[in-house]
């Protein structure tokens, strides 16, 4: 299995896809119709100069933010750091 190691102030993550959704009519709307202004991600991998975020941590950036690469048949973003919006907490 391969994968990309992130260098500099950039961040790897893992592009977490939203389940489809079905209409109460029973119209299945695939997640590739909906636009959404963000997506969301697993880090898989961090460069030297990256400071909030670690390994595992989800977070938050925009739809059309970074690279895209198909690794290993998944959907993986190399972002900039400052790309990255926010990280996903529990409460």
């Amino acid at each position: 299995m391969k994968k990309i190691q992130a260098i500099n102030d950039h961040v790897v993550v893992k592009e977490i896809l939203p389940s489809e959704k079905t209409t109460d009519s029973g119209l299945v709307i695939p997640q590739t119709v909906k636009t959404e202004p963000q997506k969301y991600g697993i880090v898989l991998s961090i460069g030297s100069d990256v400071n909030y975020v670690k390994v595992g941590d989800v977070v938050v950036f925009h739809q059309a933010g970074g690279q895209v690469v198909i690794l290993n048949g998944e959907i993986i973003r190399i972002l900039k750091n400052n790309e990255i919006y926010g990280i996903m907490k529990e409460e």
